[in-house]
């Protein structure tokens, strides 16, 4: 007979199971949100930010990012952050997707390839408004305007479970939220405008080294349950 420890050891083991899955398994129905989420379109990087000039710490970032076919998975390309020596133990490295539209108080599922390889690896799903107040020197809570969207301002940050540090095998890292309908902003309440996904590696160390990032996936669940209307209103 189980002891309440270890019946509790077992329920902590499926969910850690659940959220971090093998390689290859299959995926949630539904038509995957990100843009070019795979890296197949001809130009790999079609699409995802890697250049942060405005963004101190990671000025350098672009260099460090490339296409890749090498450990990659069957599916196809592969992105890898190839940090030089210095760099993993101060700023590390990072890919961010394209702005993808939200839909306020939907549910939504993540899921992320990830080989860390030399590294550790944080990943996260982000929303985004338009920055009442944009500011000369933007950071990583604001994004600068561009040709596509406005000057936007972190709304909501949900982080998806970390991978196995320093792992040589493909990982599936995953999470399901809900984006909040509304949160206050500049002195009043805003609905979500976007969401993106962010990759990031890093490691307590002044060597160089890399990681592998592969088919970024976000599938919407089900909208926002209906506001239920009062008949005698």
């Amino acid at each position: 007979m189980r002891t309440k420890n270890q019946t509790w050891r077992a329920c902590i083991l499926l969910l850690m199971l659940s959220s971090i899955s093998a390689f290859g398994q299959s995926l949630p129905q539904g038509q995957n949100l990100v843009p070019n989420g795979n890296f197949s379109a001809p130009n790999p990087l079609q699409g995802w930010r890697i250049d942060f000039p405005y963004e101190g710490p990671y000025a350098k970032n672009k260099a460090y990012i490339s296409a890749t076919s090498e450990h990659s998975p069957k599916s196809g390309k592969s992105i890898q952050i190839l940090l030089p020596p210095g760099v993993a133990g101060n700023e590390g490295g990072k890919i961010e997707s394209a702005f993808i539209k939200a839909e306020p108080g939907a549910t939504y599922r993540v899921e992320i390839d990830c080989m860390p390889f030399d590294f550790c690896a944080k990943t996260f799903v982000e929303a985004w408004v338009t920055d009442p107040k944009p500011i000369p020197q933007p950071d990583k809570f604001r994004v600068p305007a561009s040709a596509d969207h406005p000057a936007l301002l972190m709304f909501y940050r949900a982080q998806i479970p970390d991978p196995m540090p320093r792992s040589h095998e493909w990982q599936t890292v995953s999470r399901e939220f809900t984006l909040p309908k509304s949160r206050p902003v500049g002195g009043k309440e805003v609905p979500p405008e976007y969401l993106s996904l962010k990759a990031y590696t890093y490691g307590p160390t002044r060597g160089g080294g890399k990681s592998f990032f592969a088919n970024f996936r976000l599938f919407k669940l089900h909208s926002a349950a209906p506001v239920p209307i009062n008949p005698g209103q």
